[in-house]
């Protein structure tokens, strides 16, 4: 959820809703090398949501049957960060270490995810299919140019996007010190309103995703950022899932 910051290159304006897709890194890999396409692009982010999927499948049964560790969760999330902020700084790479993001995310999902179905049933499937329509709505309204990436609708969701980042430190701060915060961790009118405005932050995100990748493609980035583009629609889709996980098992309550 950490946002990038932007420039203007040629009169066009690129900036991200992730961190691994900034127009800095961009203009920084822009070689004589083949460049990226939006086919290229697309099968690059299928191969990383299969493999996600994949792993979460198996991290799903092995959580199920009681075999996967909470030492192996913790590292898992500990080698997922340190990876996707290496591959946030290290665009070239990604070829390699994003398909491992993927494997690794998806042994976390699949934990995740196996905790929420065991407590309110079904909902993993809700979560994945209002992700599915999220992402399909947000594409819909950004390539028919219902909603346009405007100078303003990039600040707008990138300070909201700052804001969700403060207030998980401070959540997590609080809870150090063992203060509650019941809105974060408990049902009710003011944490279903908090959750539903978080997701609706995170989807907002796609949209910032999808103008720098048309941007990058037209200004001709490379041919690995196309492997570094789907990392940051990988990162942005996980959190969109997360956020509607949570925001059934709200509504379900």
């Amino acid at each position: 959820m950490v946002k990038s910051m932007y420039k203007k290159q040629g009169g066009v304006s690129m900036r991200s809703s992730n961190p691994i897709l900034n127009s800095e890194q961009l203009t920084k890999a822009r070689h004589s090398e083949k460049a990226m396409t939006m086919g290229g692009t697309i099968r690059k982010a299928l191969i990383a949501l299969i493999m996600l999927i994949a792993t979460a499948g198996y991290s799903y049964y092995l959580t199920v049957t009681g075999t996967l560790s909470t030492k192996v969760f913790i590292g898992c999330l500990i080698f997922a960060f340190i990876i996707g902020l290496v591959t946030s700084f290290s665009p070239r790479i990604a070829p390699i270490t994003t398909p491992i993001y993927a494997a690794v995310e998806g042994i976390l999902i699949g934990n995740i995810s196996a905790v929420y179905e065991a407590t309110y049933g079904m909902i993993v499937l809700q979560a994945a299919l209002l992700t599915i329509a999220i992402i399909a709505g947000t594409l819909i309204c950004y390539a028919t140019g219902i909603v346009k990436v405007t100078h303003r609708f990039r600040s707008i969701v990138i300070g909201l996007t700052f804001g969700v980042l403060i207030f998980y430190l401070l959540t997590m701060i609080l809870q150090l010190f063992h203060v509650p915060v019941p809105f974060m961790h408990q049902s009710g009118t003011i944490g279903l309103i908090v959750s539903l405005a978080i997701l609706i932050i995170a989807s907002l995100n796609l949209f910032l995703d999808f103008d720098l990748i048309t941007s990058s493609i037209k200004h001709g980035a490379p041919k690995h950022f196309e492997w570094y583009c789907a990392f940051g629609l990988l990162v942005t889709v996980i959190w969109i899932y997360v956020e509607a996980l949570r925001f059934l098992s709200r509504l379900r309550n």
